[in-house]
């Protein structure tokens, strides 16, 4: 399992590490006592993702990373050109959702 870092312009490499080690302890810990095993977390650096340019993508860009990490595929993949069409399709997947409780 990996722990991502999708931003170097506000930490350090080094940053990084020291302030995800305790997680790469914790994390496994937490996930045992519900059943899940998992053998060690590891820190990876990538540095080829797309930077957002407005104030307003954060979250898209975040749940885009979580989604493409999860199924397996790059998140080198994930960048500005899809962020429009992902922001209706998260929309539209919202607005129609049922939330009655």
């Amino acid at each position: 399992m990996f722990i991502y870092n999708l931003d170097m312009r506000c930490s350090t490499y080094d940053q990084i590490r020291a302030d995800l080690k305790p997680m790469t302890m914790i994390l496994p810990m937490l996930l045992k006592k519900i059943n899940i095993v998992i053998d060690a977390l590891t820190i990876e650096w990538i540095t080829t993702t797309s930077k957002q340019s407005n104030s307003d993508d954060c979250g898209v860009y975040a749940i885009k990373y979580i989604e493409f990490l999860s199924i397996g595929r790059q998140a080198e993949l994930v960048n500005r050109f899809h962020m429009r069409k992902w922001k209706r399709k998260l929309s539209v997947e919202l607005y129609t959702l049922d939330c009655t409780p």
